[in-house]
């Protein structure tokens, strides 16, 4: 690892502990300066504002619970179909971001501050996510366990559904979270499932 790397990774580091230990509002590139050991002008040339520091740290955090929690390594075969494993994985990832302390943090105080993961075009992670969703569904339509259809079309459908587990789920009140992640592992399954009738007639990939 390179010194700007290793760098990088200590203010993101620092930001990090900043958000946990103060919340989003009181953190402040001042702060995170002082706990990198940086001085201010060195946050100033790379972040243009605190926002901006703290979407990158919110960013990495959550690719890492994707990497962590996705179940990469697993191979369809041996017992496992790609749409197993590929429901189990999302629904790995979406409990692994509730108990993440850094999501938890914001949802419970700055939620406002992941809106626009909800409202804009997709960034580094839902990209990322895409991208790994892709995978599972080609492995999918070849070994027939997920229904033939646009590839493109059938990831956002899966991520814009976890997403919503992800960021709403606390809406859904006293139900117990485990109660929630069967009813999306079970919506998900169905979805990719193919129809009963064995009609897999390919869609169009549709322009992304």
């Amino acid at each position: 690892m390179d010194a700007s790397r290793h760098s990088d990774d200590k203010i993101l580091d620092a930001a990090q502990s900043a958000l946990l230990d103060l919340g989003l509002r009181n953190t402040t590139l001042a702060e995170v300066a002082r706990r990198a050991g940086a001085s201010r002008m060195t946050l100033y040339r790379r972040y243009p504002d605190i926002d901006a520091l703290l979407t990158e740290v919110l960013g990495r955090q959550l690719i890492r619970v994707v990497r962590r929690n996705a179940g990469l390594q697993e191979l369809a075969g041996g017992g496992r179909s790609a749409r197993d494993l590929l429901v189990t994985g999302t629904v790995e990832v979406v409990r692994a971001f509730h108990g993440d302390l850094l999501m938890h943090k914001i949802l419970e105080s700055d939620a406002e501050f992941l809106l626009p993961y909800m409202t804009r075009e997709f960034g580094p992670l839902q990209h990322y996510a895409l991208d790994l969703l892709s995978m599972r569904l080609e492995q999918g339509h070849e070994d027939t366990s997920i229904r033939h259809g646009s590839v493109a079309l059938q990831a956002r459908t899966v991520l814009l559904t976890a997403q919503s587990f992800v960021i709403s789920a606390r809406a859904a009140g006293s139900v117990p979270m485990d109660r929630l992640l069967e009813e999306l592992r079970e919506m998900l399954d169905a979805y990719l499932r193919p129809s009963a009738d064995g009609a897999q007639a390919p869609d169009p990939e549709p322009a992304v």
